[in-house]
């Protein structure tokens, strides 16, 4: 508002101050061509009557009152002649180099003129009351554009105003805990919009994140509680003289200890994958070399199960990784499908090179995973079954790691499942070229 009211108060000043300045350049060029107008008329004249006489005296009145000029006439000597138009007598203005106008025929002097124009006239009259009007509607103008200014930016102020003072009582409303706020985005589609829009995403984030923090806690006690429980009923049995010290009884006491190692490793790595932190070494590397040995490795625990472990492995399907943390996860994926493949079924690891990249599947004919879970199956501890046992169902950590891992390797994972119809897990990771 003061901006644009600084800027009309300018632009009126400059507007009045330059129609007067090029207003006194106008009445200064009329002067000018009624004095040659009338020396010509003067000339002219003179030359008829071979003199000064009555033609010359009576064409003068006749300028001076169309004119409303006051017009002195001098002879050669300096002699006033006649004095005509608007002036009072005895007001007679005496002979000056400064204001007369010297009249010549050919090369010589035949007298003086001056002309001067009545203040009192109504001619001046007239000119003042144009400038007076000029200034007025200048003026007027620019107080009813200071008025809608006003106005306009009142209104627009408020528009621009609101959504900020919503947004920053919806911050105070979520510095206090409330992450189900939102505020209502502009119908414009402007700047303004896509900040409200955009912090309304950050409120939904923060949301989400505290949503996933409450879970991990939850979550972590959870799977804490079952075996620090079963620790401590070992242990208060042997205490007590109810459970025998035993070799058997303290080897299930050192599998509880063991499966709460592997847990805090398993939340270790989670947490690291998740900041961004997990150490990924830097090696050019075989993937069907980690696959097959991996595939060796797990062979046996699939025949005992009675369960096909075969491999599709295209050679040289190089990349740049870890290759340990590779291999982690093609041990992670092999297990799940160990468990959830009932037995005389089949699991099929292939790799191949697929234009820019390299495709890792791990398929299998199992169980499946019921649709309403597959959006889930990468979050922390998640079990589509929640009744089923830890030996069957994991720690739940499992493909929240192995994503993690891929992910660094600036891959990507994918599930495909249908329940009763096995799984399919995809991964591409980025190919070396070679040179």
């Amino acid at each position: 508002m003061i901006v644009s009211a600084s800027g009309i108060l300018v632009s009126t000043l400059l507007s009045i101050k330059e129609m007067d300045y090029h207003f006194s350049f106008y009445l200064q060029d009329l002067s000018k061509k009624h004095s040659e107008e009338i020396l010509s008329l003067v000339r002219e004249e003179y030359q008829k009557e071979n003199g000064w006489g009555n033609g010359v005296f009576s064409k003068l009145e006749a300028l001076a009152k169309v004119l409303d000029l006051e017009i002195t006439l001098y002879d050669k000597n300096y002699k006033i002649l006649k004095i005509v138009g608007n002036h009072h007598e005895g007001q007679a203005q005496p002979y000056s180099n400064a204001n007369t106008i010297p009249i010549t025929l050919g090369n010589r002097s035949i007298g003086y003129i001056l002309i001067l124009h009545n203040a009192d006239t109504s001619a001046m009259s007239l000119e003042e009351h144009f400038q007076i009007a000029h200034t007025n509607a200048m003026q007027w103008t620019m107080l009813v554009l200071l008025v809608m200014v006003s106005i306009a930016s009142i209104i627009i102020a408020r528009r621009i105003v609101q959504p900020i003072e919503h947004m920053s009582k919806a911050a105070v409303s979520v510095a206090s805990g409330n992450y189900s706020i939102r505020v209502p985005i502009p119908q414009d589609k402007n700047e303004l919009s896509e900040l409200v829009h955009t912090f309304n995403q950050l409120i939904a984030s923060l949301q989400k994140q505290e949503e996933l923090r409450k879970r991990l806690t939850s979550d972590l006690a959870h799977e804490l509680r079952t075996p620090l429980n079963t620790l401590l009923a070992q242990i208060e049995g042997m205490i007590d003289g109810v459970w025998e010290a035993s070799p058997e009884h303290l080897e299930s006491t050192r599998s509880e200890v063991l499966r709460l190692t592997r847990l805090v490793s398993d939340l270790d790595q989670v947490v690291q994958t998740e900041a961004g932190a997990l150490h990924i070494s830097k090696e050019e590397l075989d993937v069907s070399e980690v696959a097959k040995e991996i595939v060796d490795s797990m062979k046996a625990s699939f025949q005992r199960k009675n369960i096909q472990l075969n491999h599709i492995l295209e050679p040289l399907a190089l990349v740049v990784g870890d290759k340990q943390r590779l291999a982690q996860v093609f041990s992670n994926l092999l297990t799940n499908s160990l468990k959830h493949t009932e037995p005389n079924g089949e699991v099929v690891v292939s790799v191949v090179k697929d234009n820019e990249s390299v495709l890792i599947t791990i398929k299998d004919n199992g169980m499946g995973i019921p649709k309403e879970d597959l959006p889930h199956v990468f979050e922390r501890f998640y079990r589509g079954d929640r009744s089923r046992n830890r030996e069957r169902g994991g720690s739940g950590l499992g493909l929240t790691i192995a994503k993690g891992i891929v992910e660094a390797h600036q891959g990507e994972i994918q599930i495909e499942s249908e329940l009763g119809n096995g799984t399919i897990v995809t991964i591409r990771l980025p190919s070396l070229r070679l040179k």
